[in-house]
């Protein structure tokens, strides 16, 4: 529960320790990722109560307006670790109906895997790709990490598996149930030092 519930907590305090009260535009900016981060906490905690019991609420979203808002929360955590998160999405608008906070919550587990994967590398990159088919939203995070070597991607499927030692290793594990609660799939790709995490989304008649 500590390993889920810090990442937004550590986002809050990325925020607010670069918070100036008397800067309008800092109100304006931070208040509302500090709220959802704080939102995403309780629902976290939720999860932790009723693991085999995810409910997912969808509704029509942008995804790319939500890959925005998880890689701006993540510059706080990045900037003294020279890790480069690439990710351009043109502003357009690609609609999917999804549970937004349900989605978020994937995205931030994988982005933030890949930032524990850099650890120590002199040059990390986190690159986020969106492709669209007529069927499927394939959202690819691609990292220049460790890697994952192929006896741990044999067992990435099961809950409290995990190779790091403060972890508890469900944050693959919900991610998991919460794309499957939408017709999904999340698969796992790596070599020659560079891992995928694929996120594949079903489309919904009319989007």
């Amino acid at each position: 529960i500590t390993h889920e519930i810090k990442n937004p907590i550590a986002v809050c305090k990325g925020y607010l320790d670069m918070f100036d009260t008397d800067n309008l535009e800092h109100s304006r900016k931070y208040v509302p990722i500090i709220k959802s981060e704080i939102e995403r906490v309780l629902i976290l905690l939720k999860d932790f109560l009723e693991i085999k019991k995810i409910k997912i609420e969808p509704d029509v979203m942008d995804i790319n307006l939500l890959l925005d808002e998880v890689v701006e929360s993540f510059k706080p955590l990045i900037i003294d670790r020279k890790i480069e998160i690439l990710y351009n999405n043109n502003d357009d608008e690609l609609y999917i109906v999804a549970d937004y906070n349900r989605l978020k919550q994937v995205f931030v587990n994988m982005i933030k895997n890949s930032i524990e994967a850099l650890e120590g590398m002199p040059k990390g990159k986190i690159k986020i790709e969106v492709n669209e088919s007529n069927k499927d939203i394939v959202i690819k995070i691609i990292d220049n990490g460790c890697g994952i070597d192929k006896e741990t991607l044999k067992h990435m499927n099961e809950p409290f598996f995990t190779t790091k030692v403060y972890g508890t290793g469900l944050g693959v594990f919900l991610s998991r149930e919460i794309v499957k609660a939408h017709e999904g799939e999340l698969r796992y790709i790596s070599e020659n030092n560079k891992t995928i995490t694929m996120i594949i989304l079903p489309k919904k008649k009319g989007y």
